[in-house]
């Protein structure tokens, strides 16, 4: 794989630009990394690299409105964050390809895409842009989703789930009832992956 720099950042994201989806990632200035996070939904922030955001309601009306649409912000008080936490489950860095990849699909389900949309034709290339974006995170990365998936415990962390397989359910962090995301935590940057359902 190329060394990664912004150009090639940029055209692996070009892999969620059919969708409703926002790739965002900021600097990490805070032990807490909910506050972070915060920071970047609230666009307070930019990318430390100066590199590509995908933005899906940029300049929209909605967003004049309310500076974090379409999420809803983590509550600042820590019982508030501690409760917004336990709605996401920690994933293993084996898993994150893929859901980078369902992050990038239709239906935001690959036995649908299978079925409808000729996945497996479009598969490899998916694939190498999700293996583009996840080179940007250390081994050390830390990852969290709000996607429910067999065998899925808030509790614990689960075995490498296969985000190939159907998505269980979720714990939205917008103002839609459904929507797939993905934040990657460094010590010095935070990166937010998300997909919604607007419908």
């Amino acid at each position: 794989m190329p060394t990664l720099d912004a150009e090639i950042w940029a055209e692996a994201l070009s892999m969620y630009e059919r969708r409703y989806s926002y790739v965002l990632v900021g600097p990490r200035e805070h032990q807490d990394w909910v506050r972070d996070a915060a920071a970047v939904m609230r666009r307070e922030v930019t990318d430390p690299r100066a590199w590509r955001w995908l933005d899906a309601d940029e300049g929209e009306e909605e967003r004049l409105e309310d500076t974090f649409f379409p999420f809803v912000l983590p509550p600042s008080d820590p019982e508030g964050e501690a409760a917004w936490r336990r709605g996401l489950r920690t994933v293993p860095r084996t898993s994150v390809e893929r859901l980078l990849v369902v992050l990038s699909t239709t239906w935001l389900d690959v036995p649908k895409e299978r079925a409808r949309n000729n996945f497996e034709t479009r598969r490899p290339e998916l694939e190498r842009k999700a293996r583009v974006v996840l080179s940007r995170f250390p081994e050390r990365t830390t990852f969290y989703t709000n996607a429910g998936y067999p065998g899925a415990s808030t509790d614990s962390a689960v075995h490498a789930p296969d985000f190939y397989e159907a998505i269980t359910g979720c714990t939205p962090v917008s103002q839609y009832d459904w929507d797939l995301g993905l934040i990657a935590v460094t010590d010095t940057e935070i990166g937010l992956f998300w997909s919604f359902d607007a419908t």
